[in-house]
């Protein structure tokens, strides 16, 4: 068997694209997703730079704890994104605004909580082509930090906050360096 396999694999490999990833789409409110992410435990996380924008409809009793975090506030759509890469698999989710815009991304690393992972996108649906998704821009990260996300009551508003991480395995932080330099983002640790 292995010997057919190395025969053979050279030929197969160049059939096989540089990457292939999965979509899956759930609709999700700020409210909801933000109950979920203090499960997740370090994840590598990116937000678009602010343009200057006024947000127009704030999520009643929500709060960031960091300007960083503000984009999770224009949730509508979340995206599960699994993809085969030259450095191996990836998987990691992005909030994306009503306008098709991705707002934030957070990156699975080999220190996150892969149940509350799982729990987090289980509902999430392959794409379709009727998807409401729409990539009009790319994602421009202007950090990328590996957090912790911390959700506290304060005077009947809930507060979200992002932790310090606590320190990462050496593949976790070898991880979260790869990707960041994929996404030509300086890593924040």
């Amino acid at each position: 068997m292995f010997g057919w396999l190395a025969a053979r694999s050279p030929s197969l490999c160049r059939r096989a694209s540089r990457s292939h990833a999965s979509r899956r789409v759930r609709r999700i409110t700020p409210h909801a997703l933000i109950g979920l992410l203090p499960g997740l435990g370090s994840v590598l996380y990116l937000h678009a730079a602010s343009r200057g924008e006024k947000l127009t409809a704030l999520p009643p009793g929500l709060l960031m704890g960091h300007p960083a975090l503000v984009p999770l506030l224009e949730v509508q759509w979340l995206v599960v994104v699994s993809a085969i890469t030259n450095d191996g698999p990836r998987e990691w989710c992005e909030c994306v605004d009503r306008f098709g815009r991705i707002r934030a991304r957070w990156h699975l690393l080999p220190d996150t909580d892969y149940l509350a992972w799982d729990a987090l996108t289980a509902s999430c649906e392959a794409a379709c082509d009727g998807s409401p998704i729409v990539d009009t821009q790319p994602l421009r990260p202007d950090h990328a930090s590996v957090v912790n996300f911390h959700l506290r009551e304060w005077a009947g508003l809930w507060v979200l906050e992002h932790a310090l991480a606590t320190p990462l395995s050496p593949l976790g932080h070898q991880v979260a360096a790869t990707i960041a330099q994929i996404e030509s983002a300086m890593l924040r640790v």
